[in-house]
């Protein structure tokens, strides 16, 4: 129960007893938002007029409703962010705690809007507390609210600067990165986001590059499994695919990208499910010479296409069946590949699940060789790849637990190259797929309240590079031969008592690239952990705003680093490791 004084914004924090009462020994007078919460309850919030005299006692009784509807009862339209619109912003951040831990939505922090109406906001600020070959810091401020109209809204915009080393100005990549990015929700299904990055580096004796972005999307997902969704995107690089590419010369000195997505999504039930997306894009590239062939050769522009339909189809109270076709265009050809999953209800929440596609028609390309495809490692490659099979389980536990496996295995049709996570200023990590690569991986993940007070989650990747690539490729992009593997895990606890919050995230890559003249090797490490403690349980509150101390260890190795090795006179590439510490004050 937290009691919140509307006249002097003080706030006091109390836990009932197991019978459910409460007791606050003395209060001063006024007037008092009296706020109780308890996980798998809604929220609820009463108004008391405390007087404060000593004969007489102020009494109030809370009822809170359940989280999910009541058998036999209407249902009744409760509001949490009724209740959130009348109390203070910082009060919210403890029952966000608990809600997070409880919530299916697996959209990232970055795609949700904080909606309370009260303005509220954050400022973040991290630098290296060490001398470091390369000094880091990034600072970041945010602001939420609400309009009068009902809607919602959050911006949040960011700045990192990567110095270069005093010492040996090329040894590293140096540069900035600056991001901003505009939440709106209109309703509570519907989402509008408007963002903009650009980053400009220097990798030392290489020519300088840049990179930039753009994007407009909408979303609703009012429903589970329900979704709609329209994006447009406008992405400009300049040698940032080419510097970082190992010194092969497949990628173009620059180029830019017009990108348009599309999504609807409906759920089997009575009737049949439909799912349809579209994903259309139209790329140039500036004309420049290739590293290819005496004479040298060149890219042209042209569009590309990645199309899915799919109907599914409750066979039984446990089956469900999807049947649909993927879809691929590029380089004036295209391919059709009929795609097929099966999921099983088992009981006890856990449902096996199958899934397999493979290409029964295809044209040639029209204009020769075409852009390599840019991915995320978490993107689906079905388009790109010419059969594909994958099995897993889920099982999901009430609202606290949640475990995914799956094995897949993929044969890429196109070139494919597939970055890790990170921000284009110090992680360029990267795998390399070509037409002929077979990819197996095997994923977890997991997502479980070890108990009322500690949270957790994981998720682990591991694959494997195989195959013998297609000869086309000799002559396209100088490659003969690929096969590596690569690995990635991250993990998350959070002690909801101490409000302490340590995560971990581990990666690496062991590939080699073939070529006529030499074998490159893209081997890569990554270590980070990070820690976030909340101040306020020391009563440390500056201006009544939750204060956390941050802190953050890096250490990594990429390839950008091991081209350069022997301009270091290093026996091995050379490492970079950061000791990180700062603050975020939430308000």
């Amino acid at each position: 129960v937290i009691f919140y004084n509307l006249g002097d914004t003080s706030l006091i924090r109390s836990r009932t007893l197991n019978d459910g009462t409460f007791v606050l020994a003395s209060a001063p007078i006024g007037v008092y938002d009296l706020i109780a919460y308890k996980k798998g309850f809604l929220p609820s919030l009463i108004r008391v007029w405390h007087q404060a005299i000593p004969e007489k006692i102020s009494s109030v009784e809370i009822a809170l409703l359940p989280q999910g509807p009541v058998a036999g009862s209407a249902a009744k339209v409760t509001d949490i962010w009724e209740v959130r619109s009348r109390i203070p912003s910082d009060v919210l951040r403890e029952i966000e705690v608990e809600e997070g831990g409880e919530s299916g939505d697996a959209r990232t922090l970055a795609d949700r809007v904080a909606v309370d109406r009260l303005i509220g906001g954050e400022v973040r600020t991290v630098a290296d507390v060490a001398g470091t070959e390369n000094s880091l810091s990034r600072t970041a401020v945010g602001v939420r609210g609400g309009l009068p109209n009902g809607w919602k809204y959050q911006l949040r915009g960011e700045y990192s600067v990567l110095s270069e080393d005093p010492g040996d100005a090329e040894a590293f990549a140096t540069g900035n990165s600056a991001g901003l990015a505009l939440d709106v929700a209109p309703s509570s299904d519907d989402r509008l986001r408007v963002a903009t990055r650009r980053n400009s580096i220097s990798f030392g004796e290489a020519q300088p590059a840049s990179f930039q972005t753009h994007a407009l999307s909408w979303s609703r997902g009012g429903e589970e499994g329900h979704v709609e969704s329209i994006g447009a995107r406008y992405i400009e690089e300049a040698n940032l695919y080419r510097a970082t590419s190992l010194g092969t010369t497949f990628f173009p000195l620059a180029s830019r990208t017009w990108e348009l997505q599309a999504r609807y999504g409906r759920p089997a039930g009575d009737a049949m499910g439909v799912a349809v997306a579209m994903t259309y894009r139209h790329r140039e590239s500036t004309v420049g010479p290739s590293g290819v062939g005496s004479e040298g050769a060149f890219f042209n522009a042209s569009p590309d296409a990645d199309l899915s339909a799919a109907t599914s189809l409750r066979l039984s109270s446990r089956g469900e069946l999807e049947g649909g076709i993927v879809g691929r265009y590029v380089g004036g050809g295209y391919s059709l590949a009929p795609r097929l999953v099966a999921r099983y209800d088992i009981g006890k929440g856990t449902v096996l699940f199958v899934r397999g596609m493979a290409r029964v028609m295809e044209t040639e390309t029209l204009n020769g060789t075409v852009l390599p495809r840019v991915a995320s490692i978490e993107d689906n490659l079905e388009p790109a790849s010419r059969k594909s099979f994958a099995a897993g389980l889920e099982h999901r536990s009430g609202k606290d637990t949640r475990v995914r496996l799956e094995v897949s295995n993929q044969q890429i049709e196109e070139v494919v190259r597939a970055f890790f996570e990170g921000d284009f200023l110090t992680d360029f990590d990267s795998v390399y797929l070509f037409e002929g690569n077979r990819v197996q991986q095997y994923q977890a993940s997991a997502r479980h309240n070890l108990s009322d007070s500690v949270a957790g989650t994981v998720a682990v990747r591991y694959g494997e590079i195989s195959g013998e690539l297609s000869p086309d490729l000799g002559d396209s992009y100088g490659i003969s031969g690929s096969g590596g593997y690569f690995w990635s895990a991250r993990g998350a606890v959070e002690v909801l008592p101490t409000r302490t919050g340590v995560a971990l995230l581990v990666r690496g890559v062991r590939q080699g690239l073939e070529t006529a003249s030499a074998t490159y090797s893209n081997d890569s490490d990554k270590l980070a952990v990070s820690i976030a403690q909340d101040l306020s349980v020391m009563g440390i509150t500056p201006f009544g705003s939750i204060c956390k101390l941050l802190v953050a260890l890096e250490s990594a190795r990429n390839p950008l680093n091991a081209e350069r090795k022997g301009h270091n006179g290093d026996e091995e590439a050379p490492k970079t490791s950061r000791l990180m510490g700062g603050v975020a004050l939430s308000f």
